[in-house]
């Protein structure tokens, strides 16, 4: 049950605080993460399938579902995984920004624990986890892709200053 908490958004936080502080030039591409991987999961789970039934609202009729003692048991807004979602949108981001490859297998993998968690936890369905796991995909890209952006640009209008000078 602890390896779900890594799908917290408050996980967030430590990344952005480290961010600001040590590697002020990927803050941007932290803050694009935690934007663009909450309105597509949120948008998905709150308007689009607002009343997807979680594991134990569909399932314990059928037959008992396991459940993990201290854990709350929520029964609507499934699909996606909004912990897998921001696990993997994190995972990916925190990767890209060490740049080193042990860290890039590493962190995935945490990011994978999380999602597991989810379905073990009787939070979520595998579809919902895989949901989770695209959109935090997507979302790292896109994020990163603004960085690059808005690097390239910062440093075409530096070039254009010093050709000025």
């Amino acid at each position: 049950k602890y390896f779900t908490h890594y799908g917290d958004g408050l996980m967030w936080a430590p990344l952005g605080i480290y961010c600001f502080f040590y590697k002020r030039k990927f803050f941007i591409a932290v803050v694009a993460g935690v934007i663009i991987s909450t309105i597509l999961a949120q948008f998905l789970k709150r308007i689009v399938y607002p009343d997807e039934l979680r594991p134990i609202s569909y399932l314990s009729e059928i037959f008992p579902v396991h459940v993990v003692d201290g854990v709350t048991m929520r029964k609507v807004h499934s699909f996606p995984s909004g912990h897998t979602t921001t696990a993997f949108a994190m995972a990916l981001i925190m990767a890209y920004i060490i740049n080193r490859k042990a860290w890039s297998v590493i962190l995935p993998l945490l990011a994978s624990l999380a999602a597991y968690s989810r379905v073990y936890l009787a939070q979520h369905f595998p579809t919902d986890i895989f949901a989770g796991m695209c959109i935090g995909i997507v979302s790292a890209i896109m994020s990163l892709l603004i960085y690059r952006k808005l690097i390239r640009y910062h440093n075409e209008k530096s070039s254009s200053k010093t050709k000025l000078a």
